[in-house]
């Protein structure tokens, strides 16, 4: 139910009434048009209000309060249509709640609530090789040694390091180490466990041989065999890429065709995130625009060499059908990855524009395929994907509105330009593309990744016309031949494994230069939140107090500039601390272990330095070190050894594990005289990783258990 149509109906006395409330209120009143757009901030401000809920709410109340808002908001929009407008859009904020509390109900799955070691036995749904005849499989298990049937995790991945892999639809069985999804390493860090929950994903680990193959268990997921056929395909074509490709550049064309990227090399990997260039890597709205495009392009010139069709058949609709259906294929080849549906459902949306004669670049389809996307993947509101993809498309077709902006692109209908003219257009609409699309998704990529790229600009320059008009065109062909002729869809592989080659010598070379990874200190959520709001107030409104979102967007920008950033980490194992130094940089009691918590840690930060402790601070044999900060005798200690000792003579004491002697958890000594002891025990926090912030009232000291609260996640 479109709020303007509902607003449409109020009385005309009503409207005029309205009319003398201020040039505000004028102004919202004429841009009434534009009121739908609004339709999907608030499905995703309601969404999003689910996630930060402390506890799980009852599947009725999202029902109960969408029905009655709106039907309240209809019997109220002739007589109150001010409130009735309200109502309205508490209904679009309760449904987005709704749809969340759903999504969640439907993929919700037992996980293990503790590791598992054993034999596992199951049903091998999908397999990710890693170029080094291991990879890692995706099993439906059927049973896990000391975990009871009702117990058993809906799926379970684990790393198979010796081949040959089995392939989808197998039945195997193997000895594995598995547990629980990780919890986040830093309290407001990402939540594994969160997003392994909405992949059904109950358990990870590592396989300690060869699996055996056996008689492969019935199915027991909807569409689960039609599912395995299409992970074989996947395989098979990633075989003749890589076949035709063996190095760095095949590995990365077959994650850009198939989606599967245990293949690509760290440095590959690194050199592309570093440049700016980890976009064109994952199967995003990117890829699949370029290749329905290419589709709709290619029949519409097919069809303009035979008149007699076109002039009976509508060959834009035609090409759109076609377009819609090489999307859908990209889709299952690509995996079915939430981001690679997100993108699907974009680009269906846009093409089901064209078959109803309605434009395809608008605000208002995309404010519906953002709902769309999240009535099918709630959770994706929380991730930088979907943020940065929205994002870059909503502040691009923004200023394509702009007319000024169409002109200097060269996008006038009916203008006739030289060839100089039109390829400066071309620049400049590139330039402004690249610019504006940075922009826009900077803040989510500072946010969930802790870093900028300093040259992403000038390596998406190269890289972007490279991958649309060489590797993408020629891998289509490739996977198109690849149905007929092995060997000739293996010429065109190699061919586009050129073009990505370039493309990774290019991240390269941009991610070797001097600043190209630019640190961002963790910030709050409340200056996402603001910067968010500012940038949608920003392109939704047209008229002139459309400006004030620049106010939000300084407002954000100026708390992210100044984090409240922790001084002590203590993981959720014990087994490393670090703290922050004067410099910014992270000093950790082992620096040689643990390097993926460190990273996390140092993220935080915003720093890429990880130095070992006794260069910061005074420390005793490695296992004991001590500071003075903020007025307090401060005492990091690993083991049980000397934990006596550092409580004698310190105020806080953060007691990690000393793997070599200790468990996993160690507890507090009678006697400890220091005023604050933080110690592994699983009462204290939960056995979860917490930090201390050291502040002149005192030492406030964070974890990571409680902020998550009692979710189907938690649990």
């Amino acid at each position: 139910m479109s709020l303007v149509d509902e607003i449409g109906d109020a009385p005309a006395t009503a409207r005029r009434r309205r009319s003398l409330g201020g040039p505000l209120l004028r102004a919202f009143i004429a841009e009434q048009h534009r009121w739908r757009l609004w339709s999907a901030v608030f499905f995703a401000i309601g969404c999003g209000g689910y996630f930060g809920l402390a506890a799980e709410p009852p599947v009725w109340l999202g029902a109960v309060l969408t029905l009655g808002a709106l039907g309240l908001g209809i019997a109220l929009r002739s007589r109150l249509p001010w409130v009735a407008l309200t109502l309205f859009a508490c209904a679009w904020t309760a449904a987005g709640f709704w749809s969340a509390v759903t999504g969640t109900r439907l993929v919700d799955a037992p996980m293990l609530m503790r590791p598992a070691q054993g034999e596992v036995t199951g049903r091998v749904l999908a397999v990710e090789p890693d170029g080094r005849n291991g990879g890692r499989l995706l099993i439906v298990p059927t049973a896990i040694d000391r975990v009871a049937a009702e117990d058993l995790p809906a799926r379970v991945r684990i790393t198979v390091r010796q081949g040959p892999v089995p392939r989808p639809g197998d039945g195997v069985r193997l000895r594995a180490s598995l547990s629980p999804p990780s919890l986040p390493v830093v309290p407001g860090g990402h939540d594994f466990a969160r997003s392994a929950f909405f992949q059904r994903l109950g358990g990870i680990g590592f396989a300690y041989a060869q699996p055996d193959i056996v008689p492969a268990p019935k199915p027991s997921e909807i569409l689960q065999t039609a599912r395995e056929a299409v992970e074989r395909l996947r395989l098979d074509l990633d075989a003749v890429i890589r076949g035709a490709a063996p190095g760095e550049g095949g590995a990365v064309l077959s994650a850009m065709v198939t989606g599967l990227r245990g293949a690509i090399g760290d440095e590959a990997e690194a050199a592309m995130r570093d440049s700016g260039l980890a976009h064109l890597i994952s199967i995003s709205g990117l890829h699949m625009t370029m290749v329905a495009g290419l589709i709709f392009g290619a029949v519409r010139l097919v069809m303009a060499f035979l008149p007699r069709i076109s002039d009976r058949w509508p060959g834009r609709k035609i090409a759109a059908v076609a377009a819609l259906l090489g999307a859908a294929a990209y889709l299952a080849v690509g995996g079915f990855a939430v981001p690679t549906q997100r993108a699907f459902v974009m680009t269906a949306l846009g093409l089901l524009a064209i078959l109803t004669d309605r434009p395809v670049l608008s605000l208002p389809l995309v404010a519906s395929s953002a709902i769309v996307v999240l009535v099918l993947q709630p959770a994706a509101l929380t991730g930088p994907s979907f943020q940065m993809s929205f994002a870059a498309v909503i502040a691009l077709i923004a200023l394509y509105e702009s007319p000024t902006v169409r002109r200097l692109a060269g996008l006038d209908a009916g203008t006739t330009r030289g060839l100089p003219m039109r390829a400066a257009a071309w620049i400049f609409g590139l330039l402004a593309t690249s610019m504006i699309a940075g922009a826009a998704t900077a803040p989510y990529a500072a946010y969930a990744f802790g870093r900028a790229s300093g040259y992403g600009l000038i390596s998406n320059l190269v890289a972007v016309p490279v991958t649309g008009f060489w590797i993408m065109p020629v891998a289509l062909t490739g996977s198109l031949l690849s149905l007929v002729s092995e060997s000739a869809a293996g010429i065109c592989f190699a061919l586009a494994a050129r073009g990505m080659e370039l493309v990774i010598a290019t991240a390269t070379t941009v991610a070797g230069w001097p600043g190209a990874v630019v640190p961002v200190a963790g910030f709050s959520v409340t200056a996402l939140l603001l910067m968010t709001f500012g940038g949608l107030w920003l392109v939704i409104w047209r008229r002139a107090w459309r400006w004030a979102g620049l106010v939000a967007i300084a407002l954000g920008m100026l708390l992210a500039a100044r984090p409240v950033l922790p001084d002590l980490f203590l993981s959720g194992d014990g087994r490393s601390m670090a703290l922050r130094g004067p410099d910014g940089a992270l000093y950790a009691m082992t620096p040689e272990r643990d390097r993926f918590v460190l990273d996390q840690w140092a993220e935080k930060l915003g720093t890429l330095t990880i130095r070992d402790m006794t260069e910061a601070v005074a420390c005793d044999g490695g296992d004991l070190c001590r500071l003075e900060r903020a007025g307090l005798r401060i005492a990091l200690v690993r083991g049980r050894e000397r934990l006596a000792e550092a409580c004698a003579h310190a105020d806080l004491v953060l007691a990690g594990a000393d793997p070599r002697r200790d468990a996993p958890y160690i507890r507090r000594p009678d006697g400890c005289a220091a005023t604050t002891l933080i110690e592994r025990t699983g009462r204290n926090f939960g056995g979860a990783a917490v930090t201390v912030r050291l502040d002149e009232a005192g030492p406030v000291i964070e974890g990571v258990v409680g902020p998550r609260g009692d979710r189907p996640w938690t649990r």
